[in-house]
C-alpha cells in the first residue's frame, strides 16, 4: 500500500522515451553538462564572481577573473560530476509538455521517489533556484583561504598555481552545483535524482554506458528496475496533445506489470476507477 507521504514526482518524456523506459526497465541517469540549460553547472561557477565581488579584498581575482572563468569551464569536462535523472514537483506545467514532451504530445511519469532512494539506495534533492540560497551555499563552501591562495597565484602570474588553486575552488562546490539553477527556470520545481560517475553502493545501477548522437558522444547510466515497476511507477499523465490510443495504453501498461491495472478486466473501459486514479489527463490548456 502506498505510504500517504511518498514522494511522486514526474518525469515528462516523449512518447518514445515513455516506452524505451518500461520496455527495457530501466530509466538513466546522464551527465548535467549535456542537459537543456547551457548553463548547467557553470551557474554556480558564474556568481562566483559576484561573490568574491562581495567578500571584499581579492583584487587580482576579479580583474583576471574571464581566465579563472575559462579555466573552470575547462576543469568541468576533467572532472567527475555526479549523474542525474530529472524530475518535476508538478504533473502538468506546459512550459514542461512544451520543453520535454514532444510539444505535448508526450507523458509525464510518475515515480515513487521515496522507493526509488530506499530500494535503490540512490540521493535525491530539490534544484535550488533563490538566489540567497545559492549565495549561502557560496558562503559554506569557498573559504578565505582557499580565495586568498588563488588571488595570491592570479597576482603572481602563475598559470600552473592557478589553474591548480581553480580546481580547488570548482571541487568544493560541483557537488552543490548540480543542484543550483537560474531563477528563470524556477516554474519546473526540479527535483533530481543523482549517482555517482562511477559505480558505489547503489543498487542495480549501472557501469557508465556511452550513447551517440549526430555530434557527440555521451556518457549515461541506467537503473535496473525489472519486476519492480508497480512499486516505481505511481501514475501517468497523458499530454495535452497527445494522440495515445486509451485501449492500446491499457493493454500495453497491463504487460508490463503495473497492478493498478485491473487485471480481472479483459479490455478496457474510461469508467474503470483504478484507470482513473492512475492515468490522467493534462488539463493544460494547449492546442
Amino acid at each position: 500500500m502506498k505510504k500517504k507521504n511518498n514522494k511522486i514526482y514526474y518525469h515528462y518524456c516523449s512518447v518514445d522515451t515513455f516506452y524505451n523506459i518500461l520496455q527495457t526497465s530501466t530509466i538513466r541517469f546522464g551527465n548535467p553538462l549535456n542537459m537543456n540549460d547551457s548553463a548547467e553547472i557553470i551557474w554556480l561557477l558564474e556568481m562566483v564572481k559576484d561573490f568574491v565581488l562581495k567578500r571584499g579584498g581579492y583584487n587580482s581575482i576579479l580583474e583576471d577573473w574571464n581566465l579563472i572563468e575559462n579555466i573552470s569551464k575547462t576543469l568541468l569536462q576533467e572532472m567527475d560530476c555526479p549523474y542525474i535523472f530529472c524530475l518535476s514537483k508538478e504533473k502538468d506545467v506546459l512550459s514542461q509538455w512544451r520543453s520535454y514532451a514532444n510539444d505535448g504530445k508526450g507523458v509525464a511519469i510518475g515515480f515513487n521517489v521515496d522507493f526509488i532512494e530506499t530500494y535503490y539506495s540512490l540521493y535525491g534533492a530539490e534544484v535550488i533556484y533563490d538566489r540567497e540560497k545559492q549565495y549561502n551555499i557560496l558562503s559554506r563552501k569557498i573559504s578565505d583561504n582557499i580565495l586568498r591562495n588563488l588571488n595570491t597565484a592570479v597576482k603572481e602570474g602563475n598559470r600552473d598555481e592557478i589553474y591548480r588553486k581553480s580546481k580547488i575552488l570548482v571541487s568544493y562546490i560541483l557537488q552543490d552545483a548540480i543542484m543550483c539553477k537560474n531563477p528563470a527556470f524556477q516554474e519546473e520545481k526540479e527535483y533530481r535524482l543523482y549517482c555517482g560517475y562511477r559505480k558505489n553502493e547503489e543498487k542495480d545501477v549501472s557501469a557508465i554506458k556511452f550513447r551517440s548522437n549526430d555530434c557527440s558522444i555521451i556518457p549515461f547510466r541506467e537503473l535496473y528496475f525489472k519486476n519492480n515497476e508497480y512499486r516505481l511507477i505511481e501514475n501517468i499523465v497523458v499530454g495535452p496533445k497527445s494522440f495515445i490510443n486509451n485501449r492500446n495504453l491499457w493493454i500495453f501498461l497491463e504487460s508490463k506489470g503495473l497492478k493498478w491495472i485491473d487485471i480481472d478486466s479483459k479490455e478496457w473501459h474510461m469508467n474503470d476507477s483504478k484507470w482513473k486514479e492512475h492515468v490522467i489527463v493534462s488539463q493544460a490548456t494547449y492546442r
